[in-house]
């Protein structure tokens, strides 16, 4: 990476940072803390929600498949589309209905406090774990592509997980992109979560719109792509040996589990300030993952068309689809764009990271630590503080588990996959709780409880000769507990069996008054929008002044596709102009 690379990538870190601080001056209580105040427009948390779900995997390993297998990428992640969909249509509405400050808040209504404790201990172990895999492998990459001076105090020392010499030790940037996530989730709380995922909403969509043009013409134009790319066996079949249609079933309900009922997406719905907007929000996680796939991974795709992997066995395919994004974005990107695209990569993570750091923070805060009687009536500030002290606490934690990940010598995989297998089932139940009312806290860990173990074993003891591991996991994390919950409602309903906490939820749902939205919490709402605009505005607005510099300093790259660099500067600069008009006439209207 040239110069120019690294002082973008400090330029955008340092502005995810100074939002953070300005964001940090409207937190007055607790709930501006954690669900900025309930003020998030509908919009806000649906890029949130979908910046949630992006990590350096959605490049590097579904970036992958689709430089192995072509299509099937894009197919599973428009699952995920369908996914949100459904969860927009019958579970994001039900979260907002209720009158709750964390996720936490529910199970402790509806199933008792034992049950939140024990899905807080389960969620802050495998999340930790999960998080700091996760934090690990962007690191990798951000090392495999920073050179800094052998003698330089931040250079590899050569230790398990370094990476060459010459290049940026894993330790520091382990420690580097930690610090970066730390402080801006601790100082700006959830609203900082929420502007500085449309940042990085606003790179990653820049960036990854910019690299299609760009990798089409390296190809050849449309037409060359398609015809050559059509001569590869099965690329634009929409199943491969590994995503079998069985498997894409089970993957959507599995992400309708994930989405309806992971705490940093119910997190998210409980922050808009109506059920409507819920369902908009998850609706537009849904459309987003419907049109944008395919934009992701055509630059992968395309770039088997330059590195064929004829020769190759599985594993040097598999090297090669892992670094496609990355050799893609050297070979079409220029100078600072490459960098822009690495911030991207990183950024993906990092939002992820904010984002779980928060919510347990959150339940830590209300549901853990506040529910002793002595801090029952604390000050707002004494649980600001407690919630940033837990932050910090949590992010130091999954940074040095980060930095342990080399000393495990490849076994982190296998601990990351039981991992998956423990965390996913655990979304089912809680959704179950908010239509059935005769799941019992001791019913849902008896199902949680059963799931894991035959996970495990399973995963442990039935070979692959017998069915395929993708399948085994998803058939032990979703048809499982699914087979439970229904044997154990069907069980209680023979008995007559309803629960307490069941009509306690009901009591907790807000009227259809009471949710009508005050004009003074329509302005914040209007004005947290306007932010958010600006800020993605701010952002699209610095690539665009970046493409055009180099233009005007005869950039070779830049020079040879000046067509695409004008089109697409062209295309930023109208955005901003459109908004720009729309902010006068909003202005004139209310006057």
């Amino acid at each position: 990476m040239s110069t120019l690379d690294y002082f973008v990538i400090l330029i955008y870190f340092a502005g995810l940072i100074t939002v953070s601080f300005m964001m940090s001056r409207k937190i007055n209580n607790s709930e501006d803390m954690f669900i900025a105040g309930r003020h998030s427009s509908w919009w806000l948390s649906g890029v949130s929600s979908y910046m949630t779900i992006f990590s350096a995997g959605t490049f590097v390993i579904w970036g992958g498949v689709a430089y192995k297998s072509g299509l099937v990428a894009v197919v599973v992640a428009l699952c995920v589309g369908l996914s949100s969909l459904a969860v927009g249509r019958w579970i994001s509405g039900k979260w907002r209905q209720l009158s709750i400050k964390s996720p936490g808040e529910y199970l402790v209504i509806r199933f008792g406090h034992k049950t939140v404790s024990f899905y807080t201990i389960s969620g802050i172990i495998t999340r930790a774990v999960h998080t700091a895999t996760a934090l690990y492998a962007v690191a990798v990459v951000m090392c495999a592509l920073v050179k800094v001076p052998s003698d330089c105090f931040l250079a590899s020392t050569g230790l398990p997980g370094d990476a060459a010499a010459g290049y940026l030790s894993i330790w520091w940037a382990l420690l580097l992109l930690g610090s970066i996530t730390l402080v801006y989730t601790i100082a700006g709380g959830f609203l900082a979560v929420l502007m500085t995922d449309v940042i990085q909403f606003g790179v990653l969509l820049a960036v990854v719109v910019f690299m299609i043009p760009l990798s089409l013409n390296a190809v050849g134009g449309v037409e060359h792509f398609f015809s050559e790319a059509s001569a590869i066996p099965d690329f634009f079949s929409g199943t491969s040996s590994n995503y079998s249609w069985m498997w894409l079933v089970l993957w959507t309900i599995l992400n309708v589990g994930m989405i309806g009922g992971d705490w940093p997406f119910v997190q998210r719905y409980i922050s808009v300030p109506s059920v409507k907007d819920a369902r908009k929000s998850t609706y537009l996680i849904g459309i987003l993952y419907l049109i944008t796939p395919f934009i992701w991974y055509l630059p992968t795709m395309a770039y088997r068309l330059i590195e064929p992997g004829i020769g190759f066995d599985n594993a040097a395919m598999t090297y090669a689809g892992e670094h496609a994004y990355v050799e893609m974005s050297k070979l079409v990107l220029m100078k600072g764009m490459i960098g822009m695209m690495i911030a991207a990569m990183l950024s993906a993570t990092l939002s992820n990271v904010s984002g779980i750091l928060n919510v347990y923070a959150n339940v830590y805060t209300y549901e853990i630590w506040g529910y002793r009687k002595r801090n029952r009536n604390c000050s707002e500030s004494k649980r600001i503080r407690i919630g940033r002290l837990f932050t910090l606490c949590f992010g130091a934690a999954i940074v040095i588990l980060a930095m342990l990940v080399p000393l495990a010598g490849g076994a982190e995989k296998v601990v990351v996959t039981l991992l998956t297998l423990v965390m996913c089932p655990l979304y089912i139940p809680s959704i179950w709780g908010l239509f059935s009312k005769r799941l019992s806290g001791n019913q849902l860990i008896g199902v949680m409880a059963t799931t894991w173990i035959v996970s495990i074993l399973a995963k442990l003891f039935v070979p692959s000769s017998i069915i395929h591991a993708n399948i085994c996991e998803s058939l032990c994390g979703c048809v499982l507990p699914l087979l439970l919950l229904t044997s154990m409602e069907m069980l209680s309903a023979f008995q007559g069996k309803e629960q307490k906490g069941f009509g306690n939820l009901l009591s907790h749902r807000i009227s259809d008054e009471a949710e009508s939205v005050s004009e003074k919490n329509k302005a914040s709402v209007k004005n947290y929008s306007h932010m958010a605009i600006s800020c993605f505005c701010i952002t699209i607005g610095f690539i665009a002044l970046l493409l055009f510099g180099l233009l005007i300093a005869h950039d070779p790259k830049a020079l040879a596709v000046k067509h695409i660099v004008w089109w697409f500067t062209g295309c930023i600069l109208a955005v901003i102009l459109a908004y720009m008009i729309y902010r006068k006439t909003d202005r004139h209207e209310c006057r």
